[in-house]
C-alpha cells in the first residue's frame, strides 16, 4: 500500500503533534515550587517567630498581640479544628502556622 505524499505529510503532523503534547505533559510534575517546598525550614514561624519566643517577648506579643503562654493556650483550644490532613503531594499547613499567621493578619 503506497502512501501518497499528502498523506504521509498528515501522518507527520499528527505524529509531531502527539509528541509535543507528551513533552508539555512531562513538564508539569512538580507540583510545589521550589521556594514553597522551603518553607518550614525558612519561613517566618520557623525562623522569626521561634526566635521571637525565646528571646524577645516583649516582641512577640507586639507581633501576635498575645504572650507566649495566651498564644499556646489558645493553639491548644482550636488545634483540633484547623488541622488539616497530609497527603501524599504535599504536607498541611501546621495548626500553629495557622494560627500565627491568622493572629498576624486580623484587623483586631
Amino acid at each position: 500500500m503506497a502512501l501518497s505524499m499528502i498523506q504521509r505529510k498528515k501522518i507527520l503532523a499528527i505524529l509531531f503533534f502527539l509528541r509535543i503534547r507528551r513533552r508539555r505533559r512531562r513538564q508539569r510534575r512538580i507540583w510545589a515550587q521550589s521556594w514553597i517546598r522551603r518553607r518550614t525550614a525558612q519561613g517566618v514561624l520557623g525562623n522569626l517567630v521561634q526566635e521571637l519566643q525565646t528571646e524577645d517577648g516583649e516582641m512577640y506579643q507586639k507581633y501576635f498581640r498575645l504572650v507566649p503562654e495566651d498564644f499556646q493556650f489558645l493553639l491548644n483550644k482550636v488545634s483540633p479544628l484547623i488541622t488539616k490532613v497530609n497527603t501524599n503531594m504535599r504536607k498541611s499547613i501546621s495548626p500553629d502556622e495557622r494560627l500565627a499567621v491568622t493572629l498576624r493578619l486580623s484587623p483586631f
